[in-house]
């Protein structure tokens, strides 16, 4: 998600009122960010069914600025650190698979399931195989968010000025 300001028409105003336009628009851009950010992370943590969740994927979502503006979650960082981000939004319909990938398609998972973990999985012991059987459901946080962003950008104008 990102928010992008152009102005044009600049020469008809003066160059005060110019610099005053551009850093109010640049406050209004950051502050939907930081407040998409917040959005995001809510809607994580309600589709959270475990207790011993990690938070690792809510904490990947924040607000930075970019080159044209403001964005939260950047794509790259998401595939680094949370590859997972992809199947917890998307579920089965977006990744076009029934199930998600076991050993024995990517042999350097391998792990099992630890009873101190509270069933989490632990990677480094080839003891069972992840054979998952049902399909993950779509958890739709993204489009929960942008479903948000008409709300966030009204409450943004009212609230932020010069």
């Amino acid at each position: 998600m990102a928010s992008r300001v152009t102005i044009t028409g600049i020469e008809a105003f003066g160059k005060f009122a110019v610099q005053s336009i551009r850093r109010l628009s640049e406050q209004h851009v950051e502050e939907m960010a930081k407040r998409s950010e917040l959005v995001i992370k809510v809607f994580i943590q309600d589709s959270i069914f475990r207790e011993s969740s990690t938070g690792f994927l809510e904490d990947a979502f924040f607000a930075e600025k970019t080159a044209n503006g403001w964005g939260v979650g950047r794509i790259s960082h998401l595939n680094q650190f949370v590859p997972y981000w992809r199947w917890q939004n998307f579920g089965v319909a977006g990744t076009g698979r029934s199930i998600p990938p076991s050993t024995d398609e990517n042999p350097r998972i391998r792990g099992h399931f630890e009873p101190a973990s509270n069933g989490r999985f632990v990677k480094g012991s080839p003891r069972f195989d992840i054979r998952p059987t049902k399909p993950i459901p779509a958890k739709n946080f993204i489009a929960k968010t942008l479903q948000q962003q008409n709300q966030i950008i009204s409450n943004v104008f009212r609230s932020v000025r010069i």
